[in-house]
């Protein structure tokens, strides 16, 4: 996750606005703006003393894989560019990594509200992932992945189309179920 997106992040979960972020952390607006932008390459303490004014703290985690924060922008960009091909390998991604990983590490990755993708349905499929594998591991899960926002009213077949088979009720982990979103557990497996 690049530092204007982990300080997006942090602001938007506090609901400030640059400018009283820009307050609290004694850096401007216009700083701010370029560094979420990703126009301007901050310092470390400029990262640093944003976060903590959002109530954030930078922490190391013992991994080079994206988290789901990362992964949703890439989805994002997809969306954006019509390519729900890109957006399902992002997502199995998104599911690999955390397939890889266990305890707090995998929690590490999934604990940054992630950004909008633009879709409904992907914001709900990576809330789905998320609680899946965290409810596996009987971690908590974050109460982002639990918002109603993240839940549709209309099921959704991941990766729907003119030659995609709609799994059965009971081929679809519980987790995605709950959030109408369409998927067979199958998909779900590493290999």
């Amino acid at each position: 996750m690049s530092a204007g997106s982990l300080i997006r992040s942090a602001r938007k979960s506090r609901r400030l606005t640059q400018r009283a972020l820009g307050h609290r952390a004694e850096l401007s607006q216009s700083h701010l703006s370029l560094i979420e932008g990703g126009r301007q390459n901050p310092s470390f303490d400029a990262v640093e003393r944003a976060l903590r004014a959002a109530g954030h703290r930078l922490v190391a985690v013992p991994t080079v894989r994206d988290d789901a924060a990362t992964v949703a922008t890439d989805i994002r960009y997809a969306v954006r560019d019509d390519r729900e091909d890109r957006a399902l390998r992002r997502f199995i991604q998104l599911n690999d990594n955390l397939a890889a990983e266990h305890g707090a590490t995998r929690f590490a990755l999934t604990i940054s509200e992630p950004e909008s993708t633009g879709s409904k349905q992907w914001d709900a499929a990576i809330a789905a992932l998320v609680a899946h594998h965290l409810v596996a591991e009987n971690l908590p899960v974050p109460d982002w992945a639990n918002s109603e926002t993240r839940a549709l009213r209309r099921q959704w077949a991941i990766g729907e189309g003119p030659y995609t088979l709609t799994p059965r009720p009971e081929q679809v982990p519980p987790e995605f179920l709950r959030r109408g979103v369409l998927v067979d557990a199958d998909t779900l497996v590493s290999a």
